[in-house]
């Protein structure tokens, strides 16, 4: 049976080759290293690995496919461990108290911070480091270090995207959120420094809506005046804010300077929100059908993608409950958001829970009493999407009341 490959993280590679060479007490840099190798291992180990082998684990000779884990065995075998599987174990173990270490000089401020990046750069990358990371934080924030705060994007290894590490990415930009909005100190670092990242993903203004705290719109002010390239999210933020806080001379300010639909479906859906704000306020509701049955017929309301459908559900719904329009939430709920599949991802399932926020109480507001304390009851306060936390669990309390 032929042994199966697979993809091996090179941090790991990297520390095997390091136990290797010391065990083998000199660098593995030429062919003859490798054939000097292939003895010690079949001394150490009575199974042989081939000198083409070797060279390819330490990139002598190039190679397309990854050693197999019977391989990788021997080798482990060879620097101490029972196996590779061990050998990996040992090595996380060693990694996780490494970041401890790193924590506790944080905490009795004896690391410069220099350092400090250096030796969070060096750590393996797994979710115990964005644990370790988010302490840091806390504490740099207790000392009030402005240089680690104002630096602290220059961490691509932590901030860098990848789609294993995206939620602990989010949360750790939402700690860092809830300090602006308790340190004022810090909330001006935010303004100055995080309105344009170096990432692909401009996490602090778009991970982040909420225009309600203090900091925000500075911060989003300073990132339109950076880049004009997320006008239309720009503006659509503002005209959601200033209507929801009847300030609609600011409200219009913004409103005319949207020229294009947004093809985004989370921006799709707050355009839509803003034109019902818009005909609510200065058209008299004339438009306000249509509005609704272009929402229920929508695109990004039907999408066949579960995660899209939903999440574009919630927020159009967002709007709807501000003016009433209860009926609608009931019909995207019932007819849309269970549409294909029930199977979403992390977000979709927050927003999902989030949704049923608002459609238990359009059931209420529509004397569907009973159907509303049964969705009530499957409600989850505790996965409620932290950009909507404080909405919807003032919202929740008012369905404690109600049932």
């Amino acid at each position: 049976m032929a042994r199966l490959l697979q993809e091996h993280k090179e941090e790991h590679l990297e520390y095997l080759r390091e136990l290797i060479i010391n065990r083998f007490c000199k660098p593995i840099v030429t062919t003859n290293d490798c054939k000097s190798l292939e003895d010690a291992i079949q001394s150490v180990t009575q199974q042989r690995l081939s000198t083409d082998t070797i060279a390819r684990l330490f990139g002598i000779k190039k190679s397309n496919s990854s050693s197999s884990v019977f391989t990788l065995d021997i080798f482990s075998i060879y620097v101490g461990y029972t196996s590779w599987e061990g050998l990996i174990k040992s090595y996380l173990e060693q990694n996780t108290l490494y970041q401890k270490v790193i924590l506790f000089a944080v905490i009795q401020n004896t690391i410069s911070l220099g350092d400090l990046f250096n030796k969070l750069n060096s750590c393996s990358k797994n979710l115990a480091l964005y644990e370790t990371f988010n302490q840091i934080i806390l504490s740099k924030a207790q000392q009030k270090d402005e240089d680690f705060f104002k630096k602290i994007f220059e961490l691509e290894f932590i901030f860098e995207f990848q789609e294993a590490y995206k939620y602990a990415i989010y949360n750790t930009i939402h700690l860092l959120g809830a300090l602006c909005e308790k340190e004022d100190w810090l909330s001006k670092i935010a303004i100055d420094y995080y309105p344009i990242l170096p990432f692909k993903e401009n996490y602090f203004v778009e991970w982040l809506v909420v225009p309600e705290k203090n900091y925000y719109l500075p911060l989003l002010e300073n990132c339109f005046k950076k880049d004009k390239k997320n006008a239309v999210f720009y503006h659509l933020v503002h005209c959601t804010h200033f209507a929801e806080t009847n300030q609609w001379d600011f409200f219009l300010e913004h409103y005319n300077e949207i020229n294009i639909v947004p093809e985004n479906n989370m921006l799709a859906m707050r355009w839509l929100g803003v034109q019902l704000y818009y005909d609510y306020q200065f058209n008299n509701k004339l438009d306000k059908d249509n509005l609704l049955v272009i929402i229920v017929q929508h695109s990004c309301t039907n999408a066949k993608d579960a995660g899209d459908r939903i999440c574009s559900i919630f927020m159009i719904c967002n709007y709807l409950f501000v003016i009433g329009s209860y009926e609608c939430i009931i019909i995207l709920f019932e007819q849309n958001a269970n549409k294909y599949s029930t199977i979403f991802g992390y977000w979709a399932e927050l927003n999902y829970n989030q949704l049923k926020v608002y459609y238990a109480l359009s059931l209420f507001k529509c004397n569907r009493k009973e159907e509303g304390r049964i969705v009530f009851s499957q409600i989850k306060p505790e996965r409620f999407d932290l950009n909507f936390k404080q909405r919807m669990s003032t919202f929740y309390q008012s369905l404690q009341v109600l049932y």
